[in-house]
């Protein structure tokens, strides 16, 4: 008889539990801390540049806020910034990369959220687009100025990750995504005569942790 109440508490407690995770009209807010894997940057693309620069893998901050209409369906938002390094030599056989100024990242994203389950473990995958806002600026001896004009580009995301619920109201969450922006570059024209665009996407590797918050 013990045996059975003991079950049958374990029931009333754990069952609810379980299926708390993906409550529809709720709202999950996500501090996050992140890694960026760079890109490189074909010479011309930064005006008075004339060589391939890559952007450093740099740690990064953001926060992600979704709306969750179903329990497999949410709305979100991500914004991020982080500053990393514009480096030189980078993947060059036998050469150490040198450094020659920063870049200053900013994006903001509006992605589609879908989840599969709604128990302890939830994985997911997640994509949207959005914008990405690139600051240079060049070491002294780079440019005639060092600090170039900024400018924003449209973005376009796609990932995946998982989110463990220690509490209903409380889950470790993990993404991988991967981050490609236009960066579109007018080239001289050269003996044909020809003065087309060469369209440029530079793809950053994000691996973020976060701790959401369910209200």
């Amino acid at each position: 008889m013990r045996k059975w109440l003991v079950v049958l508490c374990l029931s009333i407690v754990l069952v609810p539990w379980a299926n708390a995770q993906g409550t529809p009209n709720t709202v999950e807010l996500t501090p996050t801390a992140g890694y960026w894997f760079g890109d490189t940057i074909s010479r011309g693309v930064i005006n008075s540049v004339d060589f391939d620069v890559t952007i450093d893998d740099a740690p990064s901050y953001g926060l992600r806020i979704a709306y969750r209409f179903t329990p497999n369906l949410a709305l979100e938002g991500f914004f991020t910034r982080e500053r990393a390094d514009l480096v030189t030599g980078h993947g060059d056989l036998f050469s150490g990369a040198s450094r020659v100024g920063r870049m200053d990242i900013t994006a903001a994203e509006a992605n589609v959220e879908f989840a599969f389950g709604h128990k302890r473990l939830v994985p997911f995958i997640v994509g949207g687009i959005g914008a990405m806002r690139l600051e240079p600026t060049l070491s002294v001896g780079q440019s005639g100025n060092g600090n170039l004009s900024g400018d924003t580009r449209f973005l376009g995301d796609f990932g995946g990750g998982f989110k463990v619920f220690f509490t209903p109201a409380v889950a470790l969450r993990f993404d991988w995504r991967g981050h490609s922006v236009n960066v579109d570059n007018r080239r001289g024209c050269d003996w044909w005569g020809d003065c087309s665009y060469d369209r440029n996407w530079l793809t950053f590797t994000e691996v973020g942790l976060g701790l959401t918050f369910v209200f």
